[in-house]
């Protein structure tokens, strides 16, 4: 499985953990991290020779602030990734979700393209997600021997 691909999501997830909206318009900066334990579901070659693989991510997110209510909310994510024979991703798109210490959920959408790099924005959510804009970058940052990775992820947002 390619570091990248499970660097995405992971970074992804990450990125979407962003941080906590306010009752208020104002916008919110976040940064933070996450780790996520991939799993592919399905792969299957492509007329060009790359390979998709549909998979899916389970983990958690980190913020930098700790009074961010995402700060170790548990992220699940699925998506799909194309990579060439060695394993390095062309691009990859998917989703998330998140549930935070208050049970609210937040929902993400991810992109990763091997030049423009990763992006994510939140779908709205529950609770104090339900009217969230926003979006941010993120990185791959961290890859373990057993397949697990980690994100680095910016972003902003607002609430309406």
């Amino acid at each position: 499985m390619s570091k990248k691909i499970v660097a995405t999501v992971g970074i992804l997830l990450a990125v979407l953990a962003v941080g906590a909206p306010t009752s208020s318009a104002q916008e919110i900066k976040a940064s933070g991290m996450d780790m996520l334990a991939p799993k592919v579901n399905e792969s299957f070659m492509l007329a060009d020779g790359t390979t998709a693989n549909r998979m899916s991510w389970n983990g958690f997110i980190m913020a930098d602030d700790p009074a961010n209510p995402l700060r170790l909310a548990s992220m699940t994510c699925s998506g799909t990734a194309v990579v060439r024979k060695d394993q390095t991703e062309v691009r990859s798109a998917g989703t998330c979700d998140s549930v935070d210490r208050d049970g609210d959920v937040a929902f993400y959408w991810w992109r990763h393209d091997e030049k423009a790099g990763g992006r994510w924005g939140f779908l709205g959510g529950t609770g104090k997600w339900a009217n969230v804009e926003g979006g941010g970058t993120y990185e791959q940052a961290y890859q373990w021997k057993d397949g697990r990775a980690g994100s680095n992820w910016k972003g902003s947002w607002k609430t309406k």
